[in-house]
């Protein structure tokens, strides 16, 4: 393997350190570097909690609330950390790149504290259950795996519980990779990436796609070349192709209704999914593994298998390990991962009706994905969808909606727009609330379809949060079917 070779120089012994943003990440990089033995001031522009503020202050970390974010002040400092919400414009003034010598984020600064080789995962969609997945398989084959990142615990948590333990306590680190995270990002050096879409989103944030679309890749720009970028072949993901600049030695996976290209190198699922094989590539044995235990919904969750299967392989293969005598042991694993809430997550079944929870849906792709994994069987969903518009058309979900929907109900703010753009497809209505679509929708369902609630938007016009919105739809899925029994 080859050692890292860092492009940019940490700060000296003493210096002080800014961290903005007292959110979990952004006092967890202060933690770190105060442990460090730097000089820290934590800025952040609303209140801090009493209790973290507390605690910091008396750790000798300097607390600064409700202080404004001056670009002008903020870049003359010698050293600042950047915690992934706060946008480049509130502390730049324009985009990150132009001042990363003194500019880092938290992931990319907690990596540079820590020997624990690390796997990143990115993409619009998905990224939570692929890492969760990747770590579920790694740690069937018998590593001690952290997970965390943007999904979970912050990696400078991590490092700090391992300087203070004084032992390893993790032989690798699973970390879920935001845009926000990866935008800053000079010097990062996972040893297996996983890429597994772009599709619009986050166009508040960001001034185009294609600034979108930079700032995932940049996650990829300062990777070794024994490491391993593992990227979504498909060309309607939107990550294929690949800039370039890319070091890492690039391997594709495949998992789409259509076939793998002729001579296709890398990972490749069945059009079914229930059976990959890992082939072409040099130095890594053919493999092949029979899925058809993966007991979670959706095309988007086939692409994420695919993905986290190749990044284990590929990760063990790289430690040393004979992958070849693992294929029964991540086939087990693949059979017993469960998946995640809010991601078509089965949450009730009445009369031969299963009721499926997506409500982590929140852009046009996902819910597109969704819709996907559906295709072939023939109609047999009823879709419930809308919520708060993030700008971006309806249209991509045409397709989808003629091949495997048997009716739409939409909800909330975008509920007129998707109606004007998908309405005249299949049966379409309109609902006030929750209560009311899985009412409608559940009452055009019988015995073998769906209840899909994908909403292809943000939640808070009606909820706090995709979390919220999921929750209800349980309690109200769950209060229907007592209502009329367990069975039909």
């Amino acid at each position: 393997m080859s050692v890292k070779s860092w492009k940019r120089q940490l700060p000296g012994p003493g210096e002080t350190v800014t961290v903005i943003g007292a959110g979990r990440s952004g006092v967890a990089a202060a933690r770190l570097a105060h442990a460090l033995g730097y000089r820290v001031r934590l800025l952040d522009e609303g209140p801090v909690s009493g209790e973290t503020r507390s605690e910091l202050r008396k750790a000798g970390i300097e607390v600064l609330e409700n202080h404004p974010l001056s670009p002008r002040e903020l870049l003359s400092l010698p050293w600042v950390l950047v915690s992934p919400g706060i946008p480049p414009g509130k502390w730049a003034g324009q985009d990150a790149p132009l001042y990363l010598e003194r500019v880092m984020g938290e992931m990319e600064w907690a990596s540079r504290w820590t020997e624990v080789p690390l796997l990143a995962v990115g993409g619009t969609n998905g990224k939570s259950t692929t890492s969760a997945l990747l770590a579920h398989l790694l740690e069937a084959a018998g590593e001690r795996v952290f997970l965390g990142g943007n999904f979970g615990t912050p990696l400078s948590e991590m490092v700090l519980m391992e300087r203070k333990s004084g032992v390893s306590l993790h032989s690798l680190g699973v970390v879920e990779l935001s845009s926000f995270q990866a935008e800053t990002m000079g010097d990062f050096h996972p040893v297996v990436n996983l890429l597994l879409n772009i599709t619009p989103d986050h166009l508040d944030r960001y001034p185009s796609l294609e600034a979108y679309r930079s700032a995932k890749w940049k996650a990829f720009e300062s990777m070794d070349p024994d490491s391993f970028a593992i990227v979504n072949r498909d060309p309607a993901c939107g990550a294929f192709p690949e800039p370039a600049g890319v070091d890492a030695r690039k391997v594709w996976f495949w998992a789409s209704r259509e076939p793998a290209p002729a001579g296709f190198q890398g990972l490749s699922m069945e059009a079914g999914g229930h059976r990959a094989f890992l082939d072409g590539l040099e130095g890594v044995p053919p493999l092949a593994w029979n899925l058809s235990g993966f007991q979670l919904e959706g095309m988007g969750n086939r692409q994420n298998l695919a993905a986290a299967l190749a990044g284990a392989v590929l990760f063990l293969h790289r430690a040393g390990r004979k992958i070849e005598d693992l294929s029964e042991v991540l086939e087990q694993a693949v059979s017993a991962f469960r998946g995640l809430p809010h991601r078509m997550e089965i949450v009730g079944e009445w009369g031969g009706v299963r009721f499926v929870n997506d409500s982590k849906a929140t852009n046009v792709d996902a819910t597109r994905l969704a819709l996907e994994g559906y295709a072939g069987q023939g109609p047999a969903i009823h879709l419930i969808m809308g919520g708060r518009d993030k700008g971006a058309p309806y249209a991509p979900l045409r397709e989808g909606i003629r091949m495997a929907v048997k009716s739409v109900v939409a909800l909330g703010e975008a509920r007129e727009k998707i109606q004007a753009e998908l309405g005249d497809i299949v049966p379409f209505s309109l609902a006030d609330s929750l209560e009311e679509a899985v009412s409608r929708a559940a009452g055009n369902a019988v015995s073998g379809d769906r209840v899909l609630l994908s909403p292809a938007c943000s939640s808070y016009d009606m909820f706090h949060g995709y979390e919220e919105r999921g929750r209800i739809f349980r309690e109200i899925v769950e209060a229907w079917i007592r209502r009329r029994g367990a069975g039909r």
